[in-house]
């Protein structure tokens, strides 16, 4: 048996959401799978490189700072990030993301 290691109870839900980098211009559609008082879980429509930390939002809500902990396939583990551990950082260079989706 997998020992459960989440800090609070997640709640089942199948809600759509974007996920989004680079000022907003890198946004994925996802599905919120499930929802926690410290994270989520998310579903992507295709496998696509995420950088460590992102913006999540929910339809009708403002967007949250989260970071990636774990990933399977499309099934991404996020965190809520405090203001404090953000680091927005520069824009990513998506060059090297185009050639790795091309090979293949």
């Amino acid at each position: 048996m997998i020992a459960n290691r989440r800090q609070q109870p997640r709640e089942r839900v199948h809600e759509p959401a974007r996920l989004s980098f680079n000022g907003e211009q890198s946004v994925f559609a996802c599905t919120i799978r499930n929802l926690s008082e410290t994270g989520a879980l998310v579903r992507l429509a295709d496998w696509t490189e995420l950088p460590q930390s992102f913006a999540l939002a929910r339809a009708g809500a403002a967007p949250v700072r989260v970071k990636q902990c774990w990933r399977r396939g499309d099934d991404v583990g996020l965190a809520y990030l405090d203001p404090a551990q953000d680091q927005a950082g520069a824009p990513v260079d998506l060059s090297l993301w185009r050639a790795a989706r091309q090979q293949r």
